[in-house]
C-alpha cells in the first residue's frame, strides 16, 4: 500500500530552528503496510480520553523521519521516535520500522 508522507520545512524562532508547518513537502511512500494497531486511555489528560497507535512498515530506504506526518486510510499520524531500520537475516536491511500516534 501506499502512504502519503508530509514533512515541515524549518524555520528560525527565538534563535531556535522549529518545524513550519506552513510550508512542508509531502510525497507518497509505496510498498508499506500500517499494523498492530491499539488504543488507550489516559484519564490524566483533560480533553483527550484515548490515543490511537499504530506501526509503519515501510520499505528499505523509505525517506521518513521523526516527526513526519503520515496519512494512512484518511487518518493523519506522526512518527514518534525514530525509525527503526530492522535487517534481515540474509543482510542488508528488510525494513523500517516507524511509531505511529494519531495526530489529532
Amino acid at each position: 500500500m501506499t502512504v502519503r508522507v508530509t514533512r515541515p520545512g524549518t524555520k528560525a524562532s527565538r534563535g531556535a530552528t522549529v518545524a513550519d508547518w506552513d510550508n512542508v513537502t509531502t510525497r507518497d511512500v509505496g510498498g508499506c503496510w500500517v499494523g498492530n494497531p491499539s488504543t488507550s486511555a489516559d484519564q490524566a489528560r483533560e480533553g483527550r480520553d484515548a490515543n490511537v497507535r499504530a506501526t509503519l512498515y515501510a520499505p528499505p530506504g523509505a525517506d521518513v523521519m521523526a516527526g513526519d506526518r503520515v496519512t494512512y486510510a484518511g487518518v493523519d499520524y506522526a512518527i514518534d521516535g525514530e525509525p527503526l531500520p530492522c535487517p534481515s537475516p540474509l543482510g542488508g536491511i528488510d525494513h523500517i520500522e516507524c511509531p505511529l500516534v494519531d495526530w489529532t
